[in-house]
């Protein structure tokens, strides 16, 4: 003779056990509290039960080691807190061991089996006489907790029991997944909200604080925003800069290079740093340096102001330029001696051709055709010392660096000249070499004819004490590979040591006794400023050492 309770198998309808199974599934696909949840499925499975049972849910946390959150609507409150917090490697009960072992713990009688004496001091009280408990896994196979079945007398589960338990442990196992990942996503939101709070801040912050320039303008170069540098730096307010184009502002030079820029920005292209000049409010310009980007529809802009390096940059050229007239003045006392031979013939002819035609015309009959020639040769003397002087005033003269077509060979046989008689005088025999085809190159002829006579005196320099072998001094010009030009002077001296080599350009290095260190300086920045370049290396296989520039031929 069957038994029934209220709620049992025996006692209700077929489709009521239907809908109560459907509503779980509900419950557990619509989520919710995980505590309200379990509970729920607790009650269904009591209420699905053929016998009277107390069913149990012991969620664990994350790494599975402890039981938490426990779910035990037929029990009372203090079976929840005992179980709460309770170590899996305790092992004190059926669950214990579910979680820890990964299988399902059978207890038919708990009064029969000495295993769980332990356990039994929680269960006699309750009347408990048998007790299943079968761990609830996650799709990936981990322990999420157990589902434990406290029975009112001896029994073993059936085939319905085992497949109810089954089906409830995976809805279980659904709840607390998705309760876990609710979780996850509400730490996750937490956290970048956090993180968009304290970038929002930082950002905030740097917008407030940063010395540069700042600015958020439209693709029609409209400004919708600026940081408070705008002004520090230039005077303008908020106000005054909002809903307008930056047109007013820019130096009339300027304008139309910066609107090709923006005009880049505006079809999507990142712009590389560009300069433009911006007027402050008391009238002045300040220089300012570009970086901008776009995004969607905005321009986000920053500038620095580089008035005063600008200002350093002119101040250095000048400086340069200065330098540069300095060193052609001191290498007067150098030239002292060439000069005095150069202007010298020439004076000489002049007075000897000046007596000889004086004695020409006292003569008896006067000779008139040979007084004739004798002043052609003075005329002629006369404009060699007038060149020889204007090549000095000009090598040595204050002038503003201007470009101009010239012929490198041409330029170098001036110099030549010049120095000529230094060569005979330090016995150094020169050969040139100076290509038939040169191309014309665009530079200033007074300073790249500074370089060549820097080169030329450093040459002579470095074989003053040669005595062993012939002082041998080389000029050449060349093309070069692609659209260039390229000088090489090469001496036969005392050559290059690789740690000089690294210092041998540097401002005020020098490997002389009485030199300034200023010479190879300043012909370094002569050839850069003609978009060219200077460099040094010892002579392959011989003594001495090869200097050497290159420049780019003229259109």
């Amino acid at each position: 003779m069957d038994v029934s309770y209220p709620g049992s198998e025996a006692s209700r309808p077929r489709r009521a056990r239907q809908e109560t199974t459907q509503a779980a599934a509900e419950t557990v696909a619509e989520g919710g509290p995980l505590a309200g949840v379990l509970e729920f499925l607790c009650r269904t499975m009591e209420d699905e039960s053929v016998d009277r049972v107390i069913a149990c849910i012991h969620p664990l946390n994350e790494d599975a080691t402890v039981f938490c959150d426990t779910a035990a609507p037929g029990l009372d409150r203090s079976y929840r807190e005992a179980t709460d917090g309770m170590l899996v490697s305790t092992l004190t009960g059926p669950c214990c061991y579910a979680a820890s072992t990964r299988q399902t713990v059978v207890v038919p009688d708990v009064a029969a089996d000495p295993k769980w004496v332990k356990f039994r001091a929680f269960a006699d009280p309750l009347g408990i006489r048998s007790c299943w408990s079968t761990p609830i896994f996650s799709n990936e196979g981990n322990v999420l907790g157990t589902f434990a079945h406290y029975y009112f007398e001896p029994r073993d589960p059936s085939p319905r029991d085992e497949r109810m338990i089954e089906l409830f442990a995976r809805a279980a196992a659904v709840a607390i997944e998705r309760s876990r990942a609710e979780a996850a996503l509400r730490a996750l939101n937490e956290t970048l909200e956090q993180r968009v709070q304290a970038e929002t801040r930082e950002r905030l912050q740097i917008w407030n604080v940063s010395q540069d320039l700042l600015v958020i303008a439209g693709l029609d170069g409209i400004c919708l925003n600026v940081n408070p540098a705008w002004t520090v730096t230039l005077g303008w307010s908020e106000a005054d800069l909002l809903g307008k184009s930056s047109q007013w502002l820019l130096h009339p030079d300027d304008r139309e290079r910066s609107r090709a820029e923006l005009d880049q920005l505006a079809k999507g292209h990142k712009t590389v740093r560009f300069e433009n000049r911006l007027r402050a409010s008391d009238g002045s310009y300040h220089w300012i340096s570009w970086k901008a980007a776009p995004d969607r529809d905005r321009i986000y802009a920053m500038g620095r102001d580089i008035t005063e390096s600008k200002r350093a940059q002119d101040a250095l050229s000048r400086a340069g330029a200065e330098l540069a007239r300095v060193s052609r003045v001191t290498a007067l006392s150098a030239l002292t001696a060439s000069i005095a031979h150069e202007v010298n013939q020439p004076l000489s002819g002049i007075i000897t051709n000046a007596e000889t035609c004086l004695r020409m015309l006292d003569a008896t009959p006067p000779n008139v055709d040979g007084a004739r020639e004798t002043a052609r040769r003075t005329i002629r003397d006369g404009g060699r010392a007038s060149d020889v002087i204007a090549r000095l005033r000009a090598l040595f003269s204050k002038r503003e660096f201007a470009l101009e077509p010239l012929d490198l060979n041409d330029a170098a046989r001036e110099v030549i000249a010049l120095f000529s008689n230094d060569f005979q005088r330090n016995r150094i025999r020169l050969h040139a070499e100076l290509a038939d085809d040169l191309p014309t190159v665009t530079g200033d002829r007074i300073q790249l004819q500074q370089v060549i006579l820097n080169l030329l005196r450093n040459a002579a320099d470095a074989m003053i004490d040669v005595a062993d072998r012939p002082r041998e001094l080389l000029i050449k010009t060349e093309r070069e590979s692609g659209d260039g030009v390229r000088l090489t002077v090469r001496d036969a001296g005392v050559g290059l040591s690789p740690q000089t080599l690294d210092s041998l350009f540097d401002a005020f290095y020098t490997t002389k006794s009485g030199g300034m260190g200023i010479g190879l300086f300043i012909s370094r920045s002569i050839i850069e400023r003609h978009h060219g370049r200077l460099w040094a290396e010892p002579n392959e296989g011989m003594p001495g050492a090869s200097f050497s520039f290159s420049i780019p031929a003229g259109n």
